[in-house]
């Protein structure tokens, strides 16, 4: 990863952005700043870690790693008996190993997990890398609807959302834009902020 495409995650000013209310490099680029944040997130899900390569992966049915943590739809198939459909992700690994032991090998597949770039603030302009988590459609919908990142959190967040949380922070309460390293090496300092006295 070049330095040059990093630097493409930065607040965009309006005149720069293109039709679709995006910034340019968002829509063209080398590569586009979606594809730069799939490739930095590994091509999984920030949030249950679900594998996903754009252009490469089907869409509807793909398969699950062992580190995924999700719910269903999630089916298991073997060439030999086709496909179970399951809700619940250790009900689908028992099968598996079960199938496994039986069979051979058998797949993990979940639903509609294309891997998308979300804007947590909302701010299309906004591409710095604490705004731009990859996540799945399926988590993509469920954050969408519920974080807001100028809310007061009451609980402690969740570890895939920590360096964003922080990164966040560091700008809203101090002004500082920090790069993703500069965040996890400050990480505790940042996330006490939301819990200090303004």
């Amino acid at each position: 990863m070049s330095g040059g495409q990093i630097a493409a995650l930065r607040l965009y000013n309006p005149s720069e952005y293109g039709p679709k209310g995006y910034p340019i490099p968002w829509e063209r680029g080398e590569p586009r700043i979606p594809d730069l944040v799939r490739e930095l997130a590994g091509h999984r899900c920030v949030r249950c870690q679900h594998p996903f390569v754009c252009g490469e992966t089907p869409g509807e049915w793909s398969g699950c790693a062992l580190s995924c943590k999700h719910a269903g739809p999630i089916r298991v198939g073997h060439d030999d008996i086709g496909w179970t459909e399951f809700d619940n992700w250790s009900k689908a690994r028992e099968f598996q190993i079960t199938l496994a032991m039986t069979k051979g090998l058998g797949r993990i597949e979940a639903r509609w997990r294309v891997l998308t770039v979300h804007h947590l603030t909302g701010d299309k302009l906004d591409c710095r890398w604490w705004n731009l988590p990859a996540l799945c459609q399926r988590c993509h919908l469920e954050i969408q609807g519920r974080v807001r990142m100028e809310q007061v959190f009451p609980h402690e967040h969740s570890d895939w959302f920590k360096p964003f949380a922080a990164g966040y922070y560091a700008m809203a309460y101090l002004g500082e834009d920090l790069t993703r390293e500069q965040t996890m090496d400050r990480l505790d300092e940042l996330l006490s902020l939301e819990r200090s006295p303004a």
